[in-house]
């Protein structure tokens, strides 16, 4: 589920800000960026971010600016003239011009420090509590606009399970049907066949392929189970806390269980109405992949 949520808190002179946004994944993918400084802690806020939120792709930045946090970056004077004194040595040791500028050595290591760097060694309980307090601030008000789309998506999904049931009562009246056509159509077929050759259709006969085709397109045990999934689905939907792991399982169950109809079937009526059940699981299975 989509969302965004923001903290901030005074530390001293400084400043904590923390700002997460969040999209739909059906996994829990994690982009982190934190200042130098507090950088130590990043496992620590990981792991706050993973109890607080279980599915989707968070973008977050944890920042401490400010005071004695604020960027401090320096050129190191001695560092720059040492490469070019070695540089120009080099040179004229190999009896070539030396071109190499100010500019050619500010990439090199250590010509600029960030005096922030050595602070993330000695971080304070303070300051630790501090942004994992804000950090818990921000995924509130995240969780927040989140849950507002969950129970949006909690009714759309209500609405599609109604939906499911229907076209199942009309699958399962259908069923009987579907075997008294066939023994008319197969009771003709006999007759006419038979009537060729001066004979008649024996009933017995007709009976038992009957039952051998109802048999084989028997599918109330699939719709036993197909209603058992409708009933669980619903209950997961009310339940306290977010199960979208077990609304993603239950959805490919469902659709397991319209495949073995729609192959059980053997009727054109049956098989339209597998196909709107598919479509609509289908639907479901999108919004329920980003259910927390």
């Amino acid at each position: 589920m989509t969302g965004q949520g923001q903290g901030r808190t005074p530390f001293g002179s400084a400043e904590i800000s923390v700002e997460v946004r969040a999209v739909n994944n059906r996994h829990l993918k994690l982009h982190l960026r934190t200042s130098d400084a507090i950088g130590s802690i990043e496992p620590q806020i990981e792991a706050l971010v993973r109890n607080e939120v279980r599915r989707g792709s968070l973008q977050l930045n944890v920042q401490l600016t400010g005071g004695e946090f604020a960027c401090e970056y320096q050129l190191q004077i001695g560092v720059v003239e040492g490469y070019l004194r070695q540089c120009q040595t080099l040179a004229q040791k190999l009896g070539i011009e030396s071109n190499v500028s100010v500019a050619d050595v500010l990439a090199l290591p250590g010509v600029v420090s960030d005096s922030r760097a050595s602070l993330s060694a000695k971080l304070s309980d303070a300051l630790v509590t501090g942004v994992l307090e804000t950090l818990k601030s921000a995924l509130d008000c995240l969780n927040r606009m989140r849950a507002v789309e969950g129970e949006s998506m909690r009714r759309e999904l209500l609405q599609q399970l109604t939906k499911l049931d229907e076209l199942t009562v009309a699958v399962e009246q259908r069923a009987p049907v579907v075997i008294d056509e066939y023994r008319e159509r197969l009771s003709a077929k006999l007759s006419k066949a038979l009537a060729e050759v001066g004979q008649q259709v024996q009933e017995a006969d007709l009976v038992r392929e009957v039952l051998l085709m109802a048999d084989r397109a028997d599918i109330r045990e699939e719709i036993v189970r197909l209603r058992s999934h409708f009933a669980q689905f619903a209950k997961l939907l009310d339940a306290e806390e977010s199960q979208g792991r077990k609304l993603d399982f239950l959805i490919q169950e469902m659709f397991r269980e319209a495949n073995t109809i729609g192959s059980k079937a053997g009727d054109a009526e049956v098989a339209q109405r597998v196909v709107d059940i598919k479509t609509t699981i289908e639907q479901m299975r999108e919004l329920v992949q980003n259910v927390e």
